[in-house]
């Protein structure tokens, strides 16, 4: 699952995020974008994709959408839900309606810095900052639709994909996004005329690199309306010892010990040593 991200890159410098190098692509609508260090679904994010010309030509574009798909058939007075579409499991995807009509022409990539996740402790969630651990920017295989309200505006969303998480990251959740890591993958899931099988078969897998670190950030960031650098500071998690250790009653029976003049406090436990020991006591031995 990844519903919550950091994106704070200026909308010229993700296309060179997404593999495109030096190359300036065209911007459409950038203006709707804002950067962010707490971003949540319903939220625009810089999303490269390729337009189709009416030559035929298809030329790649930054164009900023909706995080959390409204596929094209609902209904023009129905108000868009971003959260109900926001991730796609890449397992189904090819089964479902609302996203394999997507995957033939409209993949798309988003980049960003780094994303959130939330591991549960009984009735508490402490949040994860994870990114790649040279600050490179993360990029997303995603899939994006367009739906017309009766107003009849336009609106770009998208969605993301995940798969199972990866063996290092089992320990805070099952799933992840899937990260195109190489200019290979993310060239592979844009061009339309890559065969879907062996994209999926090389690139949608959980990313097993060493190179994707994470630590704990303030629990302040689960407000979407928390923003800015704090958001991921890394903090000091306090350790809770087990207290309980030092007042546990010793089993009632013989000791061994008394006879040989042995301290009969030498255990293996973490108790604090009584050094208010009386002569009394040992006179009577």
């Amino acid at each position: 699952m990844c519903g919550r991200a950091r994106c704070t890159l200026a909308p010229d410098a993700v296309g060179a995020a997404c593999g495109f190098g030096d190359c300036q692509l065209r911007l459409i609508d950038h203006d709707r974008y804002r950067p962010s260090y707490n971003v949540s679904p319903g939220a625009y994010f810089p999303v490269v994709h390729y337009e189709a010309k009416d030559d035929g030509e298809a030329l790649p574009v930054v164009q900023a959408m909706k995080w959390g798909l409204v596929p094209s058939f609902t209904k023009k007075n129905e108000k868009p839900d971003h959260y109900r579409m926001f991730n796609a499991r890449s397992e189904t995807v090819r089964e479902k309606t609302s996203f394999s009509r997507l995957l033939p022409a409209k993949r798309c990539l988003v980049s960003v810095e780094g994303f959130y996740e939330w591991k549960k402790d009984g009735s508490k969630k402490q949040p994860y900052y994870i990114h790649f651990q040279d600050e490179r920017p993360l990029v997303f295989a995603c899939l994006y639709d367009s739906w017309q309200d009766a107003e009849g505006d336009t609106l770009f969303t998208f969605t993301i994909l995940t798969t199972r998480v990866s063996k290092r990251l089992e320990w805070l959740h099952d799933r992840m996004p899937v990260i195109l890591a190489s200019d290979d993958a993310t060239k592979a899931w844009l061009e339309l005329g890559c065969s879907l099988d062996d994209v999926f078969r090389k690139f949608v897998q959980p990313y097993e690199g060493p190179n994707l670190v994470w630590y704990p950030v303030t629990s302040a960031m689960g407000k979407p309306s928390f923003n800015g650098p704090d958001c991921i500071k890394e903090i000091k998690q306090q350790k809770v010892n087990d207290i309980s250790r030092f007042f546990k009653r010793k089993p009632q029976e013989s000791n061994p010990n008394a006879a040989t003049g042995q301290d009969p406090e030498r255990e293996v436990c973490d108790r604090p040593r009584d050094v208010k020991k009386t002569k009394a006591t040992a006179s009577q031995s």
